[in-house]
């Protein structure tokens, strides 16, 4: 569905500041203020600016329909998966009666990249179905064959990603896909080259003469739905356990990681969960902040919602929670 060097904190990044993250007072660049400001403001674009944001929408307007039609390569694909996961060994209580782990896993992480992009490529929706396949074999490819040093770490997780990678893609050979829809696959699974969509740029998808980038666009826009689709599957069914067993604090810091690459799509999403008062003025604290954050809160929670201040009215209670 993302190396870089070990620069130091004095060297400039390409929109002309010490580290995209810093303050725009720390612009150490001959180039005028405005077009510096402009610079620093692309090094934090996502898929949810709305620059980018006409770019998907265009592209999501050239796909085919597909919601009704009868996808058999698919169908037939993700039945495979679904076998393969049915013998897994690990089990997972589902109301009551323990179920195959990967088998539910997947169904539910499939379920969320449904009502995320019911239209969205094959692709998608075996990644979303088989990233994990058969993934309890993986115990077979033991740490203490490789070397004890971080080059042998490397190797050995890079060498679980690539049995997982290609079982699926085999899979998806033996059901019908050429090499174009197995690459994709197989590249997401490696992570080889993945654009990331917390780290997009207009120019990143558009060439100097306006031709637009689809296939890298339809790449990220996948990369983004399957992180929403696991952080959604964390929060219906992992936050709320959670929220019970531990401290409020553990509890915050665990969403944080795990909510820290949602787009806003998800965050809408996630709120129309059924949450307690508490449980979600603990969310609001975890999302990422956008840059659009007041409007987001805005069309959620109404016109009294735009403030970011710590002292807003949602967090004037917070630990009141006893």
């Amino acid at each position: 569905m993302p190396g870089a060097g070990e620069a130091s904190s004095s060297r400039t990044s390409g929109c002309g500041t010490s580290r995209c993250s810093h303050s725009s007072s720390v612009v150490r660049s001959n180039q005028p203020a405005s077009l510096s400001s402009k610079r620093s403001v692309a090094c934090s674009a996502t898929l949810d600016d709305p620059q980018l944001q006409v770019l998907v929408k265009r592209m999501e307007d050239t796909r085919p329909d597909m919601t009704n039609r009868n996808r058999t390569r698919l169908n037939k694909t993700l039945q495979m998966i679904d076998d393969i996961n049915s013998n897994d060994p690990q089990k997972s209580d589902v109301n009551g009666v323990p179920a195959p782990y990967r088998l539910v896993y997947s169904s539910w992480v499939s379920k969320w990249v449904t009502a995320l992009d019911p239209n969205g490529p094959d692709e998608l929706f075996i990644l979303a179905r088989g990233k994990n396949v058969e993934g309890w074999k993986l115990s077979e490819i033991r740490r203490d064959d490789y070397a004890h040093n971080s080059g042998g770490n490397k190797q050995w997780k890079m060498d679980r990603k690539k049995w997982l990678a290609n079982r699926c893609t085999g899979i998806m050979k033996e059901a019908g896909y050429g090499e174009a829809s197995t690459a994709i696959v197989y590249d997401v699974m490696m992570e080889k080259d993945l654009p990331d969509p917390n780290d997009m740029r207009y120019f990143d998808l558009v060439a100097s003469f306006g031709q637009i980038n689809y296939r890298k666009l339809e790449l990220v826009q996948m990369v983004q739905t399957l992180r929403d689709a696991d952080a959604l599957v964390f929060l219906e069914h992992s936050f709320p356990r959670a929220f019970d067993q531990l401290p409020i604090d553990e509890v915050l810091g665990l969403a944080n990681v795990e909510l820290r690459a949602i787009s806003q799509r998800c965050m809408k999403a996630a709120l129309d969960l059924p949450w307690t008062p508490v449980q979600q003025k603990l969310l609001l604290k975890a999302f990422p902040r956008p840059k659009a954050y007041g409007e987001l809160m805005k069309q959620i929670e109404g016109a009294s919602a735009g403030s970011t201040h710590p002292g807003d009215w949602r967090y004037s209670t917070f630990n009141d929670y006893e």
